[in-house]
């Protein structure tokens, strides 16, 4: 894992690791976004908000393991 991210960012990374797949997507606070964004750590939705990406989704299971 390179550096960590802040508590909230982590936070917000985390709940959409946790959604499922057909749920809507999540909304973001513009500090969030962007930084999750420039990790390449979540997707623009086709019709608003955000979804995570792999990448993402592999930081979060490196977190865990």
């Amino acid at each position: 894992m390179a550096e960590k991210l802040s508590p909230k960012v982590e936070e917000a990374l985390r709940e959409l690791a946790s959604r499922p797949l057909g749920e809507r997507p999540l909304m973001l606070e513009w500090d969030v976004e962007s930084e999750l964004q420039q990790r390449d750590f979540i997707e623009e939705s086709a019709n608003g908000g955000w979804l995570i990406s792999e990448r993402g989704r592999a930081y979060v299971r490196d977190a865990d393991a």
